[in-house]
This record gives C-alpha cells, structure tokens and sequence, in this order.
C-alpha cells in the first residue's frame, strides 16, 4: 500500500511541476521580441509581442494579423492568426515551434527538429543595446 501512495505522490508532483514549467514560460514570454539580425541589416524591429490572456501581434510584418499564442504541455510555441498570400488573400496562419531557450534576454525557437532549422530573438528592452544597425533607421522606438 505504501508504494501505491508514494507512486501517486510522485505522479502528482511530477505532473504539478510540469504544470509549473509552463506556466513559468507563459510569464517569461510576455513582452516584445525581435529578430537580431533583421535589426542588424535593416534597422528595423521586426517580431512579435506576446501579451497576457494569449493575445499576440507581428511587430512590423504588415503581412501577419496575429490573434493568439499558447505553449502546449510538450513546450512548443503555438501562434495563430492570419497571414497574407502573394496575391494578396489572406489564409489562416498557424505555427508550432518548440522553445529552445527562453530566458530575459533570448528566445530561441526550432521550427524544424530533423534540418536543426531555428530562430533567434531578442527582447526589445536589450537589443539596441547590443546591436548595432549597419544601416540607419527611421523609426524612433
């Protein structure tokens, strides 16, 4: 009987730290992120800014409406909204990316496991602070 109770305990606790993971990475993810190497060539910020209650919008991408974001129990970004075609209908947009690394300063997202094919982005708050444009920007952000 005692290793029936423990196993439950164990299984409660694992399945509760688990819940805690995500709910961690729900709060780090708050806020607005960038792509370093846009910024470093164009000068422009261009991300996404992921709100509190799930809501999410593009930074600069004129052609993504972004509605909604959710991390699913396997850690993976999920990101929908609607995104504009090249001749110009818009078609819904779904993306699914599992989070890397997601600190302060760094989201690193794998859109493609078996090509090692990911992104980086930084927070807004730090990427002006350590990347220097090539070119100069008009924008005043």
């Amino acid at each position: 009987m005692k290793k029936y109770v423990f196993a439950v305990i164990a299984l409660f606790c694992f399945v509760l730290s688990g819940y805690s993971q995500d709910k961690d990475l729900e709060k780090k993810i708050i806020g607005k992120w960038c792509n370093p190497y846009t910024y470093e060539t164009t000068g422009k910020l261009k991300g996404f800014q992921f709100k509190k209650g799930g809501k999410c919008a593009a930074i600069n991408i004129p052609s993504l409406k972004l509605k909604s974001w959710k991390i699913d129990e396997k850690g993976y970004l999920i990101i929908e909204g609607i995104g504009q075609e090249e001749d110009g209908t818009w078609e819904p947009y779904t993306t699914r990316e599992y989070i890397a690394l997601l600190n302060s300063d760094s989201l690193r997202l794998v859109a493609n496991e078996q090509l090692k094919l990911g992104f980086l982005y930084l927070n807004t708050k730090i990427i002006k602070k350590r990347i220097t444009p090539e070119v100069a920007s008009d924008e005043k952000k």
